[in-house]
């Protein structure tokens, strides 16, 4: 027992000494660890001082040199004010040879300009004077402040930069000037100062400095500082600052390392010595206790690798958490997450994942458990800010062990522009690839780098056989090297070209196509792409032949229409007043027809009217045009005419061939006649529409005169002639004697039944004759030019009920008939404006309405003059459309907003068994229409059968008697249930 107590002893120190040794060997390292960090930071907080004191000693320098370079440009500034001052009353001339004279000392003054009474009198240089000399300074309210600062101080005023009168800017000194010799202000001297010129010199005289500097100034009307000359990126570098002394305001420099502050970063000699000495320590220690070394070391990597953890964790770019992986409770937060999320670190600690995550909470957790078991380590999730936003974040989550914690590191990313550009361009990519359209991309020396699918199946030429390749492969012939050099000038002049072309696929077929061109260049201007895009218009191209055909061709028979004659007229004009032969003009219109129609129906007179153009064909010479212009008349064009031997008889020929008996199906004989006015070119007249009116009135004098026979024209038709110019005469008092009133007639919704709109019909109350419509004197209007006078009264009067009815609120539009002429009239744009100026009415619910004739004759101002009207936001309308040239190329080429389907198109649809031909012609019309976005308007309608037929064809609004007759304002403001007054 006597030894076993010091044997429990020495077991007791045995243990002591062990446990001493682990708190030795812990010490040791956590002193060695403190020692070589404060070494570490030591060594960097005196290599940051030394790179202070540089900066400042830089920023000291370009202060120095800033205020002596300013103070000797302010010195010569002040000596041209002190001349001013002593010699109050020069000139020009003598303001510029003394200032040209301080302007030679330094390149650093751009000018002067001297202003007495706050007008700028005096500048220099002399090419200053028109852009600037009289100039007021209260014209210029940026600078006036400035102005006025030197007025009211006896000490330079720098203000700046300044946007220059003259252009540019500049940095501007001002000193007030005082009259010596009556000791009252004179005025003010600007010294313009080049800012480059001046703070560059300043920065790069003398020494260089290895020191990146800015400039800013303070105005004593400011808050805060604004940048004068320098690099301003230094301003969010953390930089070093010393006041500069300059008149007037704040100024500072501020100033960083060229390359920025140096960070924290290790010495290995720090390192090394440390370790050294901890070994030798250590060793030490290992000589009194070898067993506690490797346990002592193991705790020191253990704590050395924690601080480096947590050092990383704090300081790094990235936002950083960690997280319970049970609860996802957030248990830490580095610097970059905080600032990420705009949460404190106590805010954030207290929170959960869920708090910011917007995911739902079985989605969150089992995200969480796929980290904690490694099954998936990044995650695509929206993660909601303090301030409200919503990002797209990548999170790297990671498991880890602290003692016995389990937990997860996560790494946060912000990608919300990356997936948005990555979004971006898969859409981009799926609209080339999937469009219909055809697209070719070229290098800038035209060979082909890609193709879309829709150039493949358009083409039939796949990417692989292309590549490389020109688009010359596409070439049809049809064009030639005139057309492509024009192409390619306008997409050099302006980067772009549209328009239709004719191209050849790969089996050879030539197909017509809606093909444009744009140029993609690089930040120098060079092009480095050219990219088409192209479509088919091949069943365009044949719906616009049918639609032509069928405006230019009478349905029924087969003939020429009144367009198409019209046309050969006017050819035939031109052709023969070359050869000096004559035209003659027969117009046909059949006696008995209507009879015959009557009382068999219209089947029958169909039928009698296609064997009457058969008959009357075959009377026809080589060169002549037989016409129908509509119901029972034709025409006959005689394009080889000598005397009137051969119009009598062909006339004759006609009379007899109408005159033999007509045997129809179904039993039915029928007997007409046929009555022939005839006129002649140039006989007669030169005018196509004379022409075709004088044979109109010589066929009336032939029914007058017994019918069943012809008459030319003479002079004794021109006794409407006469009654034309009083008309004129009459025409021209009609608006200031208050003669004038606009009927209107409802437009309506054909799905609603609701009225939509107004056309205004214009009347004219006739003192003699009573209530005239536009067809009795509009073309006399239209010949005598008093259709401009009579146009504005239209629009003003239009408008102002257009105001009234808004305003007692019934929202519709109104349409007003505009002639050929006004399209002519280069200040017709103009009226409207100031129609729509004075009554303050909605431009937008104003509709023009314009023939389509209209558009063909007047080509040349009819595009400017709607262009115009649409930006200031009027509609334009097509009216009558189907009986005039119904292209779709002018559709496409002026901005037209509606079609008004002419009554004669909807005449014939009437019946329980509608026209098919008519039907045909309407319903391609509204799918015309429609495919250009233009919206459709069906005049004439009388019937609710033809509104069904017009309403399941698709067509949006109609007009006609069916709703209600033209009327007075009051009466249609009844109709709309507002107030009239």
């Amino acid at each position: 027992m006597q030894q076993a107590v010091p044997s429990a002893l020495d077991k007791v120190a045995r243990r002591s000494a062990r446990v001493g040794f682990v708190y030795n060997v812990l010490i040791s390292i956590m002193v060695f660890a403190f020692s070589v960090v404060s070494v570490e930071f030591w060594l960097y907080q005196q290599a940051h001082d030394q790179e202070v004191k540089e900066v400042q000693r830089a920023l000291l320098a370009y202060r120095s040199r800033i205020e002596l370079k300013v103070t000797q440009n302010l010195d010569l500034s002040h000596g041209l004010a002190t001349y001013i001052s002593l010699n109050p009353d020069l000139d020009q001339e003598d303001f510029s040879q003394f200032a040209g004279q301080l302007q030679d000392k330094t390149p650093y003054i751009l000018n002067f300009g001297a202003a007495r009474n706050w007008v700028i009198s005096h500048v220099y240089p002399n090419t200053l004077e028109t852009s600037v000399l009289g100039t007021h300074y209260h014209d210029i309210p940026e600078q006036l402040e400035s102005v006025r600062a030197a007025y009211g101080s006896r000490q330079p005023v720098i203000s700046g930069p300044v946007e220059l009168i003259q252009g540019g800017t500049a940095l501007i000194a001002r000193q007030s000037i005082v009259n010596q010799n009556t000791g009252l202000p004179w005025g003010v001297l600007s010294t313009v100062l080049d800012i480059d010129g001046l703070f560059s010199a300043s920065f790069k005289q003398g020494e260089n400095y290895p020191v990146r500097a800015v400039l800013q100034e303070k105005r004593e009307s400011e808050s805060v500082f604004t940048t004068v000359y320098g690099d301003t990126s230094v301003l969010s570098q953390s930089p070093e600052t010393v006041t500069v002394n300059l008149p007037s305001g704040d100024w500072r420099l501020l100033g960083v390392p060229q390359s920025g502050w140096k960070g924290l970063h290790p010495h290995p000699t720090v390192w090394v010595v440390g370790t050294i000495i901890l070994l030798f320590w250590l060793g030490g220690l290992y000589g009194r206790y070898n067993a506690g070394r490797s346990f002592a070391q193991s705790i020191g990597r253990v704590v050395d690798d924690s601080y480096r953890f947590r050092s990383i964790f704090k300081r790094h770019d990235a936002a950083m958490m960690l997280l319970d992986a049970k609860t996802g409770d957030i248990l830490d937060a580095n610097d970059s997450a905080q600032q990420f999320y705009g949460y404190d670190h106590a805010a954030l600690t207290s929170m959960q994942i869920s708090d910011i995550n917007t995911q739902t909470d079985s989605v969150l957790r089992e995200s969480l458990s796929q980290a904690q078991q490694r099954a998936k380590n990044c995650f695509i999730f929206s993660h909601r800010l303090k301030s409200g936003e919503v990002r797209q974040v990548e999170v790297h989550s990671s498991p880890i062990t602290i003692g016995h914690a389990k937990l997860l590191f996560s790494v946060i990313h912000d990608v919300s522009e990356r997936l948005e550009v990555e979004r971006k361009l898969m859409l981009n990519a799926k609209i080339f690839e999937q469009s219909s359209e055809g697209v070719l991309i070229t290098d800038a020396a035209g060979r082909i780098v890609t193709v879309n699918g829709g150039f493949s199946a358009i083409t039939g030429y796949k990417e692989e056989e292309v590549l490389g390749a020109t688009p010359a492969i596409l070439n049809s012939g049809r064009h030639d090297h005139a057309f492509f050099s024009e192409m390619w000038q306008q997409i050099a002049d302006e980067g772009r070209w549209k328009g239709e072309i004719w191209n050849r696929r790969k089996d050879g077929v030539v197909y017509p196509q809606l093909l444009s061109i744009s140029v993609v260049k690089d930040e120098s201007g060079e092009a480095v792409n050219y990219i088409g895009v192209f479509s088919d218009i091949t069943k365009l191209k044949d719906s616009e032949k049918k639609l032509i055909d069928l405006a230019h061709y009478d349905a029924l028979t087969g003939l020429p229409n009144r367009l198409l004659l019209t046309s050969r007229v006017r050819q035939a004009m031109n052709m023969q007043s070359v050869q000096r032969n004559q035209i003659a003009l027969m117009f046909l219109d059949l006696d008995q027809f209507k009879f015959v129609n009557d009382s068999h129906g219209h089947a029958v007179g169909d039928a009698l009217l296609k064997l009457v153009s058969e008959r009357l064909h075959g009377l026809l010479d080589e060169g002549d045009t037989l016409a129908r212009l509509g119901g029972d008349e034709f025409v006959i064009l005689r394009l080889i005419h000598t005397d009137d031997t051969a119009c009598i008889r062909l006339s004759e020929n006609v009379i007899h061939a109408m005159n033999r008996l007509f045997v129809l199906d179904g039993g039915i004989d029928a007997q007409i006649g046929v009555s022939i006015g005839i006129a002649q070119y140039p006989d007669d007249t030169s005018s196509t529409e004379e022409l075709l009116t004088f044979a109109d009135s010589a066929m009336y004098h032939a029914k007058k005169s017994g019918r069943n026979t012809y008459a030319f024209y003479d002079d004794a038709l021109t006794i409407d002639a006469n009654h034309k110019l009083r008309l004129a005469v009459e025409l021209r008092q009609c608006v200031q004697n208050e003669e004038l009133e606009l009927f209107y007639q409802p437009q309506v919704d054909l799905m609603t039944g609701l009225i939509v709109g107004v056309e205004a019909l214009l009347r004219w109350h006739h003192p003699e004759r009573g209530l005239l419509s536009p067809i009795d004197f509009i073309e006399v209007a239209e010949e005598r030019s008093i259709i401009h006078d009579i146009t504005r009264w239209v629009v003003e009067t239009g408008c102002r009920q257009l105001k009234a009815w808004h305003d007692a609120g019934a929202p519709i539009s109104m349409a007003v008939n505009i002639s050929p002429r006004n399209l002519a009239d280069v200040t017709f744009t103009q009226v409207v404006a100031e129609a729509i100026a004075r009554t303050g009415a909605d431009p937008r619910f104003l509709e023009l309405e314009i023939t389509e004739n209209t558009l063909i004759e007047n080509q040349a101002n009819a595009l400017r003059v709607l262009e115009k009207l649409r930006e200031k936001g009027v509609g334009i309308a097509i009216d009558d459309f189907g009986t005039g040239y119904s292209s779709m190329a002018y559709l496409k080429r002026y901005p037209i907003s509606k079609l008004k389907i002419d009554r004669h198109f909807i005449k014939d649809i009437q019946s329980q068994s509608p026209d098919e031909e008519e039907v045909a012609i309407v319903s391609a019309m509204i799918a015309m229409a429609d495919s250009l976005g233009i919206g459709v308007v069906a005049e004439g309608i009388e019937t609710l059968h033809q509104q069904a037929i017009l309403h399941e064809l698709g067509c949006t609004f109609g007009q006609g008697y069916l709703y209600r007759r033209p009327a007075p304002a009051a009466d249609i403001g009844e109709l709309l249930g507002v107030d009239n007054d």
